[in-house]
């Protein structure tokens, strides 16, 4: 029978609890059993089994011993017959039990059933207990052993196993032991329930719980180790908001500007003390009350989920400008307003500060850049730009100082630094310091700036770039001015002596002890007037220096400069100078001017000879003018009537010597004439007949009468007259005679077999005439006496004139109102203009002319 055991173990105890566990084996399988159609024999057969040995363990027992004792000795027959009689016994048992099953079998697999459905919910929360990490010890009774549920994963880290959960030193911390022991005899002692947290020796965190159940005392552990630790993270994230929010709550009501919450409903849900002052909201009624009018609230709600910027508000009354950050959510709206009306206006008064700072920092000449604590530009004036050529865009977009230092290193406007980097950082030290600082910089290009640094107590430097370029060098200058000053008075011949206000010298050269023979106390500084006044008045023949104290000492505010000459004894002349200087200081000076007085009177009187000498040239040429200019008149007719064959026929030689003599007499005629022209014109007596003149006509006599005087030299003439050009308003004889004039001297210079240009053109009020030779041009050294009266010279001529023709030409054109000038150069030729006004010149003298200029 499978349901029968016997137990060597004798321990009653021992027994009962293994009898126990096959019946629940037993029960357990009747769900087979009863399936197979075997249900109740299979029950009866089992529980008889677990009956008989349960009640039978006497017998069996005496049945050992008695089969180990008839091995030692006989047998005794009345142990056998006690045998007998309890199996008759244990048969009539079991007959009988037969017989009450049959009966109660009904109500046997009701209670069965019972069980198993009692059996089967112990395993699930077994099976329940052991995944969730908790483990349960039940003690049914005070004297009962433990029974021991579940598994927890913190003894599997300790390293022990689930079954010596009660071996607490094992795993717990001694004052943890401590603490759940003393819980523990409470619980199964007093029935006093208890829930602890305990920490393993691993630092885990484990709950232990203690129940009472009926008579039973269960203690459940529930591993805590990743729950506890959040839920205490959770309770202390919620202690902290808490406080913060009551913190929170007094500090908004601290704040003077006004905060305030609105739920999704539009209903005001928290307000600060400074929302309800300006806005009158009372918390205590119900109010729709809002700072803002309907068209900014609108906006601020639409700018979700955040708005952040300024609008105009009602606050008490006054229409005050808020910077607002509003939030915008599903659950409501919270909103912050800051009253920056003050800070409105002062920004623009601010701003107007700077547009003003700005203003006039461009004004100066000194370059100012600002620098804000980033070390980014900010602010640069125009004479920054200047100072540095670099970009207006690049300025404007506020770079750093280093990046403007390299800048300028790259373009080569400042100086590459040996250690550039050191450099720099000594610079930008400048924004650690609170103190100014200054630096000399020497750029490639010769300018020399100083450099100051202004630390700003908000952070930021302001940096002034002077220029000490033009301050440096009229430094320079000055003191090389002064050295030179002093040398140059020291080496005058003139003597000078500058005196103070007080009378007293303040400077002197040596050139006036020299003139005056003044010993070296008298000449020093802070020597007084009178002094040097009786020491050199008794060297004149003169009271001058009387003059000169009352001058130097004078309380006169309309002090003139006088000056004049004085004879000393020793025959010495000298012109003195006194100059009043400003600060009512006195400059004297002496110079020596014996030589110059002598060579002046032998200079005069050797002038007034020459022009006595030039007066009477001037009168004899008149004279012989007037007598040559009839006999050469007759020799010109006289040459005419031979050339017209009146007294016979000549043969060719003759011809040519007539022709020569009429040329040589008409150019001796010319000169006679010209002669005669510039007496007038000393005289002032010349007058011009002005009209209309023929320029082409005027032009051609003018190109005959060379052509005649050229004979046979091949040299072309070359007339050019500009289109339009017709007349101009002149007297014609003199322009003709200009003309001949111009045009005589350009052949005499003109080489073989070369053309001379005769040119007319308008040019602006003015129409000029222009005579061009190809001759080898004139020197340089005589180009400034070509216009002076019987000024000759034959330079690479055929011969050397009168010297009057340009003479002549100069006095005619300026007589119209116009003038003459020459171009010329080596290997250039040479080219005379003539210019005339294009109007009608109002009539003038030579003498008048010449007044003018």
């Amino acid at each position: 029978m499978p349901g029968l055991c016997f137990f060597e173990d004798t321990s009653p105890e021992k027994h009962r609890h293994v009898c126990l566990k096959l019946i629940r084996l037993d029960i357990i399988e009747k769900s087979t059993l009863q399936a197979k159609g075997g249900y109740k024999s299979k029950l009866l057969s089992g529980i008889s089994s677990g009956l008989v040995a349960l009640f039978c363990f006497p017998v069996t027992s005496i049945t050992s011993h008695a089969a180990g004792l008839h091995a030692l000795s006989d047998f005794d027959s009345s142990s056998l017959q006690i045998v007998v009689f309890g199996g008759v016994i244990v048969a009539a048992f079991i007959v009988c039990l037969g017989i009450f099953n049959r009966f109660s079998s009904k109500k046997l697999i009701e209670e069965n059933n019972n069980q198993i459905d009692y059996l089967q919910k112990i395993d699930n929360y077994e099976l329940l207990l052991t995944h969730s990490g908790q483990c349960a010890v039940i003690w049914k009774t005070p004297v009962a052993l433990p029974e021991i549920i579940g598994h927890m994963v913190a003894l599997d880290k300790a390293g022990i196993n689930s079954q010596d959960i009660l071996r607490f030193g094992q795993w717990l911390d001694e004052n943890e032991l401590r603490v759940l022991d003393d819980a523990l005899t409470h619980l199964r002692q007093d029935a006093q329930t208890f829930t602890l947290y305990l920490k393993t020796k691993q630092k885990t965190l484990v709950e232990a719980t203690g129940l009472i159940a009926g008579t039973a005392a269960v203690l459940r552990f529930q591993d805590l180790s990743d729950r506890q630790e959040q839920l205490a993270q959770i309770k202390k994230e919620a202690a902290f908001t808490k406080t913060m929010l009551a913190m929170r709550n007094v500090l908004l009501e601290a704040l003077d500007e006004p905060v305030w919450l609105i739920n999704k409903d539009n209903r005001i849900i928290y307000s600060n003390r400074a929302f309800r002052k300006a806005s009158g909201y009372d918390p205590e009624k119900a109010q729709d009350v809002s700072l803002f009018n309907e068209t900014t609230r609108q906006k601020l709600l639409e700018s979700k989920p955040l708005f952040k910027g300024p609008a105009y508000a009602i606050v008490e009354g006054d229409r005050r400008l808020l910077e607002v950050t509003q939030v915008t959510s599903e659950d409501g709206v919270a909103t912050f307003a800051h009253d920056i009306s003050a800070m409105e206006e002062m920004s623009e008064e601010m701003k107007r500060m700077a547009r003003g700072h700005s203003e006039t920092l461009d004004q100066i000449s000194t370059a100012v850049a600002i620098f804000g604590p980033d070390q980014k530009l900010k602010f640069a004036n125009q004479a920054f730009a200047t100072l540095w050529p670099l970009d207006t865009v690049f300025l404007e977009s506020e770079p750093s100082h280093t990046l403007l230092l390299d800048r300028l290193r790259e373009e080569g406007i400042i100086a590459e630094k040996p250690d550039w980097r050191g450099w720099k950082e000594e610079l930008f030290s400048a924004y650690r310091s609170g103190e100014p600082s200054q630096q000399i910089w020497n750029l490639p290009d010769g300018r020399t700036l100083r450099v100051l640094a202004s630390p700003h107590p908000q952070g930021g430097v302001t940096w002034l770039f002077e220029n000490l370029t033009e301050k440096i060098d009229l430094e320079r200058r000055y003191n090389s001015l002064i050295e030179m000053q002093g040398e140059t008075l020291d080496h005058l011949s003139e003597g000078v002596a500058l005196f103070g206000p007080d009378g007293r010298v303040r400077l002197t050269n040596p050139a006036l002890a020299k003139l005056w023979s003044l010993p070296t106390e008298l000449t020093v500084e802070g020597t007084h007037i009178s002094k040097l006044q009786a020491e050199c008045a008794q060297k004149t023949t003169s009271n001058a220096w009387d003059t000169f104290g009352a001058f130097i000492t004078g309380f006169s505010e309309n002090r003139d400069a006088i000056s004049g000459r004085m004879d000393l004894t020793n025959g010495v002349i000298l012109d003195y100078a006194l100059v009043p200087l400003p600060n009512a200081q006195t400059m004297m000076t002496f110079v020596n001017v014996t030589d110059t007085v002598n060579i002046t009177r032998a200079l005069q009187e050797k002038n007034d000879a020459l022009r006595s000498a030039d007066a009477l040239r001037s009168e004899f040429v008149r004279h012989v003018s007037y007598e040559l200019r009839t006999p050469l008149t007759n020799i010109i007719g006289f040459s005419d009537i031979l050339q017209s064959g009146l007294f016979g026929t000549l043969n060719s030689r003759q011809q040519e010597y007539l022709k020569h003599i009429a040329s040589e007499s008409g150019a001796l005629l010319d000169i006679v004439n010209d002669i005669l022209d510039l007496a007038k014109l000393d005289a002032g007596i010349m007058e011009l007949d002005i009209k209309d003149v023929d320029i082409a006509a005027s032009m051609a006599f003018a190109t005959e009468r060379t052509k005649e005087r050229l004979g046979t030299r091949p040299v072309k003439i070359e007339e050019k007259i500009e289109n339009g050009l017709t007349t101009i308003p002149a007297d014609q004889a003199r322009l003709r005679q200009i003309f001949v004039n111009v045009l005589s001297n350009a052949a005499n210079f003109a080489p073989d077999n070369s053309v001379i240009t005769f040119s007319a053109k308008k040019d602006g009020n003015d129409i000029v005439f222009s005579v061009h030779d190809d001759g080898a041009g004139i020197p340089e050294e005589i180009l400034d006496t070509v216009f002076k009266r019987f000024s000759s010279h034959a330079h690479h001529g055929s011969r050397a004139g009168a010297g009057l023709g340009l003479s002549i030409v100069k006095s005619f054109v300026e007589l119209h109102g116009g003038s003459v000038t020459i171009e010329t150069g080596n290997a250039k030729g040479t080219t005379v203009f003539c210019r005339f006004p294009a109007e009608r010149p109002s009539p003038v003298t030579l003498l008048q002319s010449e007044e003018t200029e």
